[in-house]
């Protein structure tokens, strides 16, 4: 049998508990049911979670505990907001612990979470949610000697003139895919 190494495609379900062991996320969240599919030495998954897979063989499980830092990195005070409440206009969206979009000055948008709330400002936390958590990372190999996913045509991707133009969109694609 042989061992994962850097390149493979494989398959693998995990779970991710935190330190009482309690499920935080396992892979079916993210892949409808089944294991995610993964190319080692691609960054597909955090580094910690690559290193686990790679050297495991078919049907084998691993346990491992991970620090922050290996996982999903330390708190980042940085990445703590502080929100005029009047950017929320519906009151019933302010709850804290829920997650929001939050599009700051750039006109970039990130995943936020609500962390506190005051009477004319809210603090909004934009930190992976399990940054600064010890966990446990539960993998499973599933199957292993896959192909990996096409990359897209760049060219390909959001390309629309909607109705505005008096090319033929079909044609422009084929002469993109060759």
């Amino acid at each position: 049998m042989m061992s994962v190494q850097i390149g493979h495609v494989v398959k693998v379900e995990y779970i991710i508990t935190d330190e009482e062991g309690i499920k935080l996320y396992d892979s079916s969240e993210i892949s409808n049911g089944g294991p995610i599919k993964i190319q080692i030495g691609y960054g597909q998954v955090f580094k910690a979670f690559e290193d686990a897979i790679i050297g495991m063989e078919l049907g084998q499980k691993k346990e491992i505990i991970l620090s922050p830092e290996q996982a999903f990195g330390k708190v980042d005070p940085l990445l703590f907001e502080k929100v005029p409440r009047s950017q929320f206009p519906n009151e019933g969206e302010i709850v804290i612990g829920k997650e929001i979009e939050y599009v700051g000055p750039n006109g970039m948008s990130s995943p936020a979470w609500i962390r506190l709330i005051e009477d004319d400002y809210v603090i909004i936390d934009m930190n992976p949610p399990l940054a600064g958590k010890i966990i446990k990372l539960t993998i499973k190999l599933i199957e292993t000697g896959l192909d990996p996913d096409p990359v897209p045509n760049p060219f390909y991707i959001g390309m629309s003139c909607e109705s505005k133009c008096d090319h033929d969109h079909h044609s422009l694609k084929k002469e993109f895919n060759q």
